[in-house]
């Protein structure tokens, strides 16, 4: 069975925003709603005169608990060499306190520059070069010919040894050549890359959805979340009750609330699914009246009421 759920009569709307703009402003009633000469009261302002045109809207409502806490954890590990290390956008948190995650513009896991390691390079031994035998001396240091001397009168032709040292291994015999791995350096640079710490903070969010689509959207969705005791509107624990029973709560339906009823059940959705968030209240319908004005000066306004005609709230743009 649906709850038929009281929408508030004009004239109250009225009168309770009369009294509300009265007290914030009264020497703008009277100059809008005044006649010149006679003494000015409220009692002579009625929706009957000033209420031109109204619509009958609707508001979903349901609020949310959302942490923006610490994000993956765990790390991952890279190792480059020297060069390399420096075209690395590094990170440093260090004595910095915890960052505010919606402010933090960039990746959640970044590369930390306390990390940084060297790590002696496996191809080499961390010596950055190769020691090789010389292919020039064969590995002997010396480079050995064979001269050939005439001796003696007869100039007799005789092959005598020759050696010296090795131009290509200054004589050691080895060669070296730098390391392909490291380049040189000796070493390989190990850095980790870590979670930035994000602080937790669990904020309540008000989800507004109106079919009037008014200006105060935020407005309203910000005071239902501090006094939604104050407004009367019907509860629903899920969007299937409230979709089959969305018109006989209201007692009416047009395409426009049809459609914020979609726009809202898609949002709550997808909080559902958000690891991040929580839903924390049941999902509130509430009748909303437009009501579009014109002052005895000829000033448009507009006027809205939320809630039912037990317990409601005004807004307007006057």
């Amino acid at each position: 069975m649906s709850v038929r759920i009281k929408t508030p009569n004009l004239d109250e709307i009225f009168e309770k925003w009369k009294q509300k703009a009265a007290r914030s402003d009264r020497k703008k009633m009277e100059k809008q709603f005044g006649t010149k000469g006679a003494v000015f009261s409220l009692d002579v302002i009625s929706a009957a005169e000033y209420v031109k045109d109204t619509m009958k809207e609707a508001a979903i409502y349901f609020a949310i608990k959302k942490s923006l806490g610490p994000a993956p954890t765990g790390k991952d590990e890279n190792l480059v060499t020297a060069p390399r290390v420096g075209r690395e956008q590094f990170y440093s948190f260090k004595g910095g306190g915890k960052i505010d995650k919606e402010q933090w513009k960039g990746d959640e896991k970044v590369p930390q520059f306390e990390s940084i390691q060297a790590v002696a390079c496996k191809n080499c031994r961390g010596k950055g070069y190769l020691e090789n035998k010389c292919k020039t001396c064969k590995g002997t240091g010396k480079i050995e010919e064979t001269f050939t001397v005439l001796v003696g009168e007869e100039q007799k032709k005789e092959k005598k040894p020759f050696s010296y040292p090795c131009g290509a291994c200054y004589g050691t015999g080895n060669r070296t050549e730098p390391c392909k791995e490291c380049g040189g350096h000796k070493n390989m640079y190990k850095y980790d890359i870590l979670p930035v710490p994000f602080k937790t903070v669990v904020t309540g969010i008000p989800v507004l959805h109106s079919s009037a689509q008014t200006k105060y959207e935020k407005e309203i969705g910000e005071d239902l979340h501090n006094m939604i005791e104050d407004v009367e509107g019907i509860r629903f624990s899920d969007f299937k009750e409230l979709e089959s029973k969305a018109e006989a709560s209201l007692g009416y339906m047009n395409k426009n609330i049809s459609k914020t009823i979609g726009a809202a059940r898609s949002d709550y959705k997808k909080y559902e699914k958000d690891k991040d968030s929580q839903i924390t209240t049941q999902i509130y319908l509430f009748p909303m009246i437009q009501m579009f004005c014109e002052t005895k000066r000829g000033s448009k306004f507009e006027l809205y009421s939320l809630g039912s005609g037990n317990k409601f709230m005004t807004y307007s743009n006057f």
